[in-house]
């Protein structure tokens, strides 16, 4: 997302090619059986998809 630039595009190390045309969003999907516990690192993982993506991403 755009949103992880801005710093850069506003300092000038970063130029926005095509400011009229974003991207189209792209779902994301976490699948793991639910049978069976949740082990620490899929959760951990999870838990900084839904931190970098936002609200967007429903755990």
């Amino acid at each position: 997302p755009r949103r992880r630039f801005t710093d850069d595009i506003e300092a000038g190390r970063l130029v926005e090619v095509l400011p009229d045309n974003p991207p189209t969003p792209t779902p994301i999907s976490v699948l793991y059986p639910r049978s069976r516990q949740l082990s620490p690192r899929v959760r951990v993982f999870v838990d900084w998809l839904v931190e970098i993506l936002g609200p967007k991403l429903d755990p």
